[in-house]
This record gives structure tokens, sequence and C-alpha cells, in this order.
């Protein structure tokens, strides 16, 4: 079928068409093009391109059949079937439905068992339309084991429905991050849920009291039981009712260890499925191989799908703004991250009907976020001034600014959370888009923080050391900016982690990672001064209440800890910054040909993202060559400012590893922020053992020697965190 052998040139009985062989002469003139030049006819277009796919080619025309070959798979579905044989069946049904949560069409995937295709054509509209003998001479009575099998497949079928309609709901990339086109396929819509529930428990029932192999009759009834539960899973996920559907989710988790103790009594039966089925299907691809995945992987994924959906309900405990945003990203990160299902389930439960988590509004949790950032018990965010009607009331017009301000930031607010609900490549992409918005919410919102001046009453800072000009507290552009900060700095990790920089870009970007984290630094003690400010006024007004206390004071601890935060990362940034530049010039870190480009090129492609913001600007191409190089300072120099740089990232990431969960503002993932700061803390260590190894063979080559060194760079996922890419340094003769 893929003879590699060229076919011989046609035979044209034509006084008008002459047939010429042109192969030597394409291939000779192939060979003068350059690797990576590409040629291409303008007047060559797609309709063109598309009439030139070669019909009789097993490749690209499903309807090619080899010699003796028919068009239809002739398969007796009225054979009845083993025991084993139902069992290996239904093991290799559970492997294709994981290969479709993994991405892969149902065309390739489910669609290719013979028992699926025969149930789902032409469509059922009650269950009796579900059975596989539809001969005049089948039985009354349904055999046993072909009951099984039907139930199961039924039950799948209907999960896949509920999977599909789910995803189709939510935010994805369609083929990029899962396939929901079910190729003019009816997913048993018609048929009543309680109906399919109640078939798989009448079958379990009845395979209890069958004279199967009791190990054989023991698996099949638990897979039925499985599917049962997972088809009320799915069904009730959609309800946000956390209780009920966490516990159906750790029910599906305990079958997994049965599911891997019993495979092996199954018998495959490979006549089952067939790649044909794709010619039925309504679909313009040509046609693509059967998707095979292990009972291993699927197993696997299987019990992945099930940790992560009953994890992904403790989002529902609310605590604060800051503590939910920092759930959402450290679960969206996991390694691997959760699958397409379970990210759209997430975004539901945030979003579904413009409701968060099922109870909040909008509001809330935007007032929320002021409140606990830059507003603690300001009167801006009070919920009184919505009562008043006067125009020439200030609390009536700070209420209608306030209003338009929501009105502005609660899309860009609400697309950071679902945005970090996507794929790990899409979310630095969309990340790239969303700061351009947060830079204009940073402009609206500076309007908005003057008109609101004259309802306040708010008095400036006046202080010469500071600025000549009074000093305003700009409070909403404050939060837009403080949030900008933030996801220009995701962007840059992100960086790191999808590997997207060469390894002698590294040295630079980590030092522009440090400017925005030093950047956020210094804004943060800017709007914490703001706050301490007034706050010793809060404490001298008799009418200080408890309430706004704590509002005070979980502002602060927010502010201490994000300093705390922001400090470690430009400290741990600038020390890899240093080391990278000192391997650079000590030539132990390769440059890779670049023929289509040069450095100035390559800093404007990765500063493009940023181009289009105000705040905090950009610097020239010289300057950031000066700065990430330090030409006046010796190799020993910078390695030392490094060592100092990481010993203080270091003390950082240990104090952070041992803050209390309200400290850290990650309440209901504690868990998982402890992994991720003690990951960044042996990253750290790691990269203090690298800069003393290095230290020490520069001091050993003294000022005319060769360091030898051999510098290796793992890539993502073999070092110890994904965002701190520490180079190995090994000794050599």
């Amino acid at each position: 079928m893929y003879d590699s052998a060229p076919p011989a040139a046609p035979k044209l009985n034509s006084k008008g068409i002459m047939a010429t062989d042109i192969t030597q002469q394409f291939t000779a003139a192939a060979e003068q093009i350059d690797l990576g030049q590409l040629i291409k006819d303008p007047f060559f277009t797609l309709f063109e391109s598309v009439g030139a796919l070669e019909i009789m080619d097993p490749k690209m025309d499903s309807g090619f059949l080899e010699p003796g070959e028919t068009m239809e798979d002739n398969y007796d579905y009225s054979a009845v079937l083993l025991p084993e044989e139902v069992l290996g069946i239904i093991d290799q049904l559970l492997s294709h439905e994981m290969a479709w949560h993994m991405g892969h069409p149902l065309s390739q995937t489910i669609f290719t068992s013979l028992y699926i295709d025969r149930i789902l054509s032409p469509c059922p509209l009650i269950l009796d339309h579900t059975l596989f003998d539809r001969s005049e001479s089948a039985p009354s009575d349904e055999p046993l084991t072909l009951q099984t099998l039907r139930a199961y497949c039924v039950g799948l079928i209907k999960t896949c429905h509920y999977v599909n309609s789910r995803v189709k709901a939510e935010h994805f990339y369609e083929e990029e991050d899962f396939v929901t086109h079910t190729y003019n396929r009816n997913l048993l819509e018609a048929i009543d849920h309680d109906s399919i529930v109640d078939l798989l428990e009448t079958t379990a029932n009845l395979l209890s009291g069958s004279d199967i192999d009791p190990d054989l009759k023991y698996a099949l009834r638990s897979r039925l039981e499985l599917r049962a539960v997972f088809l009320k899973t799915v069904e009730v996920a959609d309800s946000r009712s956390a209780t009920e559907t966490k516990g159906l989710w750790e029910e599906l988790l305990s079958f997994v260890p049965m599911l891997k103790k019993t495979h092996n009594l199954g018998k495959a039966v490979p006549q089952s499925f067939s790649v044909k089925l794709q010619r039925k299907l309504a679909s313009t691809i040509p046609p693509r191989p059967i998707v095979h995945v292990s009972l291993d992987a699927a197993h696997a994924h299987f019990e992945k799908l099930c940790r992560d959906g009953a994890d992904c309900l403790q989002v529902f405990d609310y605590r604060d703004s800051h503590s939910l945003m920092t759930f959402v990203f450290l679960f969206q990160s996991r390694k691997p991250q959760p699958s397409v299902y379970i990210r759209t389930l997430l975004q539901h439960y945030l979003f579904g009907d413009m409701i968060v988590l099922g109870s909040m509004s909008i509001r809330q949790i935007l007032d929320d976020d002021l409140g606990s950032t830059v507003l603690p018990a300001d009167q801006l965010l009070d919920r009184d001034n919505d009562e008043i009607e006067v125009p020439t009331d200030p609390r009536f017009n700070m209420a209608a600014s306030m209003e338009i301000f929501r009105q502005r930031a609660a899309q860009s607010y609400l697309d950071i959370l679902r945005t970090i609900c996507q794929n790990r490549c899409r979310i630095r992409r969309t990340l790239c888009h969303s700061i351009v918005d947060w830079d204009n919410l940073q402009l609206d919102s500076e309007e908005l923080d003057q008109e609101l001046r004259q309802f306040t009453k708010e008095q400036p800072i006046v202080d010469r050391s500071l600025s000549n000009e009074p000093v305003y507290e700009f409070p909403l552009s404050s939060w837009a900016y403080f949030y900008k900060l933030r996801q220009m700095e995701w962007i840059v990790q992100l960086g790191f982690e999808l590997e997207i920089y060469q390894h002698d870009e590294l040295a630079g970007m980590y030092w522009y990672l440090l400017q925005l984290s030093k950047t956020r630094a210094r804004h943060l003690e800017r709007i914490r001064g703001f706050v301490m400010r007034k706050y010793s006024t809060f404490r001298r007004s008799p009418s200080a209440g408890t309430v706004e206390h704590q509002q005070f004071t979980k502002t602060l601890a927010l502010l201490n800890y994000s300093m705390l935060e922001a400090t470690t990362t430009y400290g741990f940034a600038d020390a890899l910054s240093c080391l990278f530049a000192a391997l650079a010039r000590l030539a132990l870190i390769p440059i890779q040909p670049r023929p289509y480009g040069d450095a100035t090129m390559r800093y404007e492609v990765r500063m493009k993202p940023f181009h289009g913001i105000g705040l905090p600007e950009l610097v020239s191409f010289d300057e950031f060559t000066r700065q990430v190089e330090q030409p006046e300072d010796d190799i020993l120099g910078l390695l030392s400012y490094a060592m100092e740089a990481a010993a203080g990232a270091k003390k950082g990431l240990e104090v952070m590893s041992k803050l209390k969960a309200e400290e850290a503002f990650c309440q209901g993932s504690q868990e998982s922020w402890v992994k991720n700061v003690k990951e960044g803390l042996k990253a750290c260590i790691f990269t203090n053992i690298t800069i003393a190894t290095v230290k020490k063979a520069v001091e050993a080559a003294g000022e005319s020697g060769t360091v030898k060194l051999k510098v290796d760079i793992p890539p993502t996922g073999k070092g110890y965190h994904d965002w701190w890419v520490v180079p190995k340094v090994t000794a050599v003769a």
C-alpha cells in the first residue's frame, strides 16, 4: 500500500498531449535550493492544490479499495460473545474514550467500534432501537454478554454527550485542545438519562445471578458500575453541587485498582474495530489510522481525570479573590495539565451564567479584590452609596463613577481567570494581548481617579524628597498597574517553561524579569505607603470598628506578602542573569548560527508583546545589552554579585515556605503552593552550588587559563522548577 517506488509515467494516447518525465530535472533543481529556502508559485491557488490530490491514493482517498476488499465490514452482530471477549472490547472502548479526552477525534477512537456504529446508525430514539441483532430471526431474549456490552456502549455514548456539550459550552481551542466534532452523529440526546442508568444497573444485577466465571463476573459487573457512576458524575457536574459531585469523583477513583487488577482477564477482539467506518462519517478529511492508547496509559489518564475532577471542586471554598486566583493558577499548572473537560468544568464553576462560583456576583469579587489590594474600608466601595439618589451628593457621584469603572474592569479581570484555564501555550499568547487591554484600563482609570478626587476630598502627599508636585493616590489605576505588571511577569516566566528562548538569550530574559519584578515591588511599596497613611488616620478616629480594622490588616498582609514574593523573584532572576552572562563571557554557552537575523531583530521579537505598553517603558537595545553583559565588571565580580542575589532569594523562599495559608493567600491550595515554593527553593540552592562551582573554576584557571567546564541546560520538566532554568556545570579534563 505504501510502496516507495514512483508510479510509471501515464500512457496518454492523444495527439494534443505529450507527456514528459521531468523527475531528473526536478531533482537537479531542488538540489540547488538552500536549506530553508521556499519556492512558491503565486499563481498556484488553493483550488489547484486540492485538485492535485491524487484519486485512488489510499492515503488521501477514503473510497479506495484494495483488490478483493469490500466497502463494508462483514461483521456478525448476532454472534454470541464470550465473557472474556466482552471484557476485552469494554477495555478497548475505555482506552479509546481516554484517547478522545487526550485530544484525538471520535473518528479515530470511539467511532471505530463496530458496536458503537451499530447503535448509532440509524439514530435510535428509545433503548429498544439500540439492539445489535436486528434480524427477524433474532431471539426474543438478548444474550447476557451482548446485553452487557450494549449497556456499557449506551452508557459510554451518553457520557460522551455530556462531556462534549460541556466542552462546547466553554472557551477552548478546536483541534488544539479537544475535538468536539461528532460527524453528524447523534450521541443519544433523545434517550432519557435515567433509563440508561436503569439499564446499566439491571444488567449488573443479571450478571450477579449468572453462571459466568466469578473473576470475569466481578470484572464485568464492576465495569458496568463504573460506567453508571461515570454517567451520573458528568450529569451532576454541571449543576455545581460540590458535595455530591466530589463524592462521585472519589467513587469513580475507587474503581481504578479494579481496572488494573482485572484487565488481563479480557481477550482482545480486533475485528470489532475498523478504520472503514470513517467512510460513513460526515467528514472531508482523508482517512486516518485508529489511535491506540495502551491500557496502562488509559488507566493513568482516567485516574488523573478523577483526581483533578475532585480537586477542582475545592474552588467553591471561596476565601478571598487572591486565594481564588492562586488556586486556579496552581491547579492549571499541574504536570501533566488537567484534561480539557476538567478545565472547562472549572470555567463553568467560575463564570457559569455570569455568576461566580454559583453564588457570587461579579461586583462582589471585583470589590473584594479592590478592597484587599488598594481600597481597604474605603468610602468608594461602600454599598450604601448606591442608595443615594440626590445628584448633588458626593456619594451619588462616587457610586456612578465606580459603576463605570466596574463595567470597564470586570471583563478584563475575569479574562485573567478564563485565560489561565487554557493550555500553557495559549495562556502566554492570550496574555500578550491582555496586557494591552490592561494598559488602556490603567489610562482610563487615571481619569476616573482624578474625577473622584473632587468627591472624596483626597489630600495629597507633599514631600519634596519624592516630587516637587503633590502626590495623589490614584487607587484604581494603581490596581490596574499591579495586575498588568503581574501578567507581564507571567509572560516572561511562561517563556522559560515553554522553552521559547534560546540558551544565549536566558541572561537577557532573566534581566527583563528582574526589571519587571523590581518595578512591581516599588509599586507595591507606593501602595503600601498610602494604605498605611489611611490606616493611621483610621486608628485615630473614634468611630473605628472591628470590621474596618480587619480589612486594613488583610490589605497590609497581602501587600507584605506580595512585596516578599516580588523581591524574591527579582533576586533569583538577578542571580541567574549574572550567572548566564558570566557563562557567555567564558564561551561556555554556544550560540547557534542565525543567518536570517541579528541580535537587534531578536530583541525586537522578544519584546514585541511589550511594545504597545506605556509603562514600564522598554529600554533601547544598546542599553539592554549593556545592562545584561555588564562590561564594567569582571567575571569574578559578576559571580560574586550572583551569589549574593541567590542567597537573598534563598532566604525569601525559606520565609515563604513557612507562611500559613492565610498569610500567603493560598487558602484552598496550600499544599500545591508549598510544593511550588519548595521546588523554587531547590532550584535556588542548586543555583548557589552552580555559581560556586563556576567561580572556583575561574579562580583556578587564572587570568590567562582556560576554564575547564561543561555546561548543560536541562529542558522543561528535567529541572527543579520550570520557571527557573539552572544550568548544570561539570568539570572536564
